[in-house]
């Protein structure tokens, strides 16, 4: 029977506009050198962790990622989140505009609980609906198949994906993750000219991702 619950993702090619109302950020006129975000993301005196307390999840991040709301960043979806954050390098990649590496999470409450025995409908249900739908957000978008993932002690899919913003060619790694009725979506996206150099931070962040059961479970 199929589980049509799996809400369509965000979809990509997200953006943060340049701060001040500018969309151009001269790096040069910074007194002091920006590390890579590779760099600072080891000391641990700069990490910050960002912390839902409605749906208990967490995660860490470190100059020059900055954490934006849900209504300081650009992103249109096949549904409403319930909840959603996203970090941007501001020292990163801009293209229209607006920052585009980033790392970001959704969430959204299913109307089915999803369960490790339901999990092969689900990823019925994202192949067959959910992917063709992020697929049809761009022409040159192009999804890998999906792989079974694991991320927080959640079980989930995880896939990867190429596309252009303008001629600016992107990479992104989606994760789709469920615990009950809750589902998390993560992205990491970044121009793939930067894609290697961004993804040991890139899996900081997606392996600091947990979440709090005493934070999600009301007390009787």
């Amino acid at each position: 029977m199929r589980i049509a619950v799996v809400v369509a993702g965000a979809v990509l090619a997200i953006g943060l506009g340049g701060c001040s109302g500018s969309a151009e950020v001269n790096v040069g006129e910074s007194q002091t050198p920006a590390a890579s975000p590779t760099e600072v993301a080891t000391t641990p005196a700069d990490v910050e962790t960002y912390t839902s307390e409605k749906y208990g999840f967490s995660f860490q991040y470190a100059p020059p990622f900055e954490q934006k709301g849900d209504t300081s960043w650009e992103a249109e979806s096949g549904a409403s989140s319930a909840d959603s954050v996203a970090v941007f390098d501001t020292d990163g990649t801009q293209v229209g505009g607006q920052y585009r590496d980033a790392f970001v999470v959704n969430v959204y409450q299913l109307n089915t609980e999803i369960t490790d025995e339901n999990l092969d409908a689900v990823k019925t249900e994202l192949e067959q609906n959910v992917i063709p739908t992020l697929e049809k957000s761009s022409e040159d978008m192009t999804i890998s198949e999906l792989t079974p993932t694991t991320v927080g002690g959640l079980n989930g899919f995880q896939a990867s994906a190429t596309f252009k913003v303008e001629d600016t060619a992107m990479t992104s790694d989606l994760y789709f993750l469920f615990d009950g009725n809750i589902e998390y979506q993560l992205l990491t996206q970044s121009a793939t000219d930067r894609w290697e150099e961004l993804q040991p931070t890139f899996e900081q962040m997606v392996n600091s991702f947990t979440v709090s059961e005493a934070e999600q479970s009301p007390a009787p």
